[in-house]
């Protein structure tokens, strides 16, 4: 089939549509149904709790050099 052919045939069920069914008829489709919900109400929540963990893991990892540190200088690890 060529397109032309292919062409008459969508705007002809295009047109039947229209007239068939009036506008307040028409079905939803899923992407109106997905815009119509609301959004994320707190969309940095995810960003926060990671900045959080990485905080305090790189806070721990620097203060477990510090605590290597003093320890060595006390006299407990000394060599």
């Amino acid at each position: 089939m060529s397109s032309a052919v292919l062409e008459r045939v969508v705007e002809q069920s295009e047109k039947a549509e229209l007239i068939v069914m009036p506008a307040e008829n028409l079905v939803t489709t899923q992407a109106d149904a997905i815009e119509k919900e609301a959004a994320d109400p707190h969309p940095l929540l995810p960003v926060l709790i990671a900045g959080a963990i990485s905080l305090t893991l790189a806070a721990m990892f620097v203060g477990s050099i510090l605590a290597w540190l003093a320890l060595r200088h006390s006299g407990v690890m000394a060599p």
